[in-house]
């Protein structure tokens, strides 16, 4: 570097200048004006760390400083005092991590319309080949897959994961809806119906879809649906109380009684015609479905 360029550096440092400030006036990098400063010795000396309450616990200084939302203590730590005053001032405007994830959605997300290229897609796969398979994964240990689950179970039983269950909740009806999935099973009971209403010359539909609910059986002729109610998943009123808790379903009578009759609601509302068959009911009379299906038989 010519000497008269060293002497325009050093000359615009004396006069007030930042190092970024004369970087950008010669044209050159910030690392290259603070090695020929740092060489001539004209440095200016700071010692921000002197204007902080730096302690030590065991191995670490610690410094402390306030989240700019919450005001929550935060700490900044490390085995090197120098370092732990350095972070702390490239921090100081940041938020906790609480606020900061609370902050990252939608538009307030760094990644918020953003997609990967191909490029990109394809470096990241390449990247992952042979990564943590078998016994390098550490969810391959069971002590840390049950650790896992303790921490889920109990940040859902507290309610911090409500937000995850309504979006996924929302995400499964909007699915649903569109006709992509049916989640449900059918029972043998149902089948059983299913194929004695076939073999009275009638055709039927299971588990056939309503908005986003799934129905047992329906008799497109009569425009009917007949819902399979087992008494134990259902909780039979005549066997049940609504204090009941059901192990299976995790809720009590009632909340089944009231998830059932929205059910039934939405099924109506659609103008249905709409035929609840109990299980014990079903067990002590024979000719039930024959009796259902009698009724809404206008040729007989």
């Amino acid at each position: 570097m010519e000497d008269k360029l060293k002497k325009q550096i050093i000359k615009l440092y004396i006069e007030g200048k930042s190092s970024l400030e004369i970087a950008k006036i010669v044209g050159l990098s910030k690392p290259t004006i603070l090695k020929v400063l740092n060489k001539e010795g004209v440095v200016r000396k700071r010692d921000r760390c002197k204007s902080l309450t730096i302690y030590k616990i065991e191995e670490y200084f610690i410094v402390d400083r306030k989240c700019p939302l919450c005001k929550k203590t935060i700490q900044t730590r490390s085995k090197d005092k120098n370092i732990a005053c350095r972070n702390h001032f490239n921090k100081i405007k940041m938020n906790c991590k609480k606020c900061s994830l609370l902050l990252q959605h939608g538009s307030g997300n760094p990644f918020y319309g953003k997609k990967h290229s191909d490029t990109t897609k394809k470096s990241i796969s390449e990247k992952k080949i042979g990564k943590l398979k078998g016994s390098e994964n550490p969810m391959s240990k069971k002590q840390w897959r049950d650790k896992q689950k303790v921490g889920i179970r109990k940040k859902w039983k507290s309610g911090e994961m409500e937000h995850v269950r309504k979006m996924f909740s929302e995400k499964l009806k909007e699915t649903r809806k569109l006709g992509k999935i049916k989640s449900c099973n059918i029972s043998s009971k149902e089948i059983q119906i299913g194929n004695l209403i076939k073999s009275m010359g009638f055709d039927i539909i299971q588990s056939h879809q309503v908005d986003t609910k799934i129905c047992d059986i329906f008799i497109p002729k009569f425009n009917l649906i007949i819902e399979y109610n087992g008494d134990y998943w259902h909780c039979n009123p005549k066997k049940y109380n609504g204090e009941y808790f059901n192990q299976k379903k995790g809720k009590t009578a009632k909340d089944i009684w009231e998830y059932d009759l929205r059910k039934l609601e939405l099924i109506k509302s659609y103008g249905y015609n709409l035929e609840v068959i109990w299980e014990s009911d079903y067990k002590s009379d024979p000719n039930i479905i024959k009796k259902i299906i009698n009724k809404y038989d206008k040729s007989n």
